[in-house]
């Protein structure tokens, strides 16, 4: 099946550089439409069947992180972000809110179509730096929360949930199908799984899981 990807960049050239460099892949991507401003693709995509959001965050710098939380509450859609600006702090909280990746302008072509079959595979694409700078901020963001001890979060999942923890945070890199044909279960059931982890351990997606393990040292202590 298709992967379905829907460009906003405030930037005509650009755009239309976008959305041509997707029309033309040889590939299994399609344009599932384009817009210049973040209010049009708020309108735009409650129709665009997208699967992913390939955003240009240097135009709207500021409406970004309003965009991408508000976006993720109302539909099911991974977002690659574009730029060249280099704002670690911008670029830090709009994965924290949900974005599933990071990418330059300068970016060749071909690894930028990498880029969205990753993404859209349930991969993340941040370099070393940049996943390392996340992870702190999850991190910071949960010592300013009220102090509950890990072991006492964690006795609140079932054995199953421990064991899925565990190998998630083993293979942090990994798309979710890889994760679970691992766990021999389909991906709508560690979908499942993982929502009922999240709602426990008070992180609201796998990035928040990822550094609540990493920070307890969880992978370890949670193996079978």
């Amino acid at each position: 099946m298709a992967i379905r990807v829907f460009v906003v960049s405030d930037h005509r050239l650009l755009l239309g550089a976008l959305t041509d460099q997707i029309s033309s892949a040889a590939r299994d991507l399609v344009l599932a439409g384009s817009c210049a401003s973040l209010a049009q693709a708020s309108e735009l995509l409650k129709t665009a069947a997208a699967d992913i959001l390939l955003l240009d965050m240097d135009g709207e710098s500021d409406a970004v992180l309003p965009f991408i939380s508000a976006l993720q509450e109302a539909m099911s859609i991974r977002i690659l972000l574009l730029t060249r600006r280099q704002d670690h702090a911008l670029e830090d909280k709009a994965v924290v809110l949900g974005a599933r990746g990071l990418i330059d302008r300068d970016t060749p072509a071909e690894q930028l179509l990498n880029a969205l079959e990753k993404v859209h595979q349930g991969q993340v694409w941040l370099n070393r730096e940049a996943t390392g700078r996340v992870f702190v901020e999850l991190a910071r963001q949960g010592r300013d929360k009220p102090l509950v001890s890990a072991d006492a979060m964690v006795a609140h999942l079932t054995e199953r949930e421990q064991h899925i923890m565990a190998c998630i945070a083993r293979s942090s890199g990994e798309p979710g199908k890889t994760i679970a044909a691992k766990l021999h279960i389909s991906e709508s059931t560690l979908r499942n799984h993982l929502t009922a982890i999240y709602g426990k351990l008070g992180v609201v997606n796998r990035h928040g899981l990822l550094a609540y393990a990493y920070q307890h040292g969880l992978a370890e202590r949670l193996a079978p």
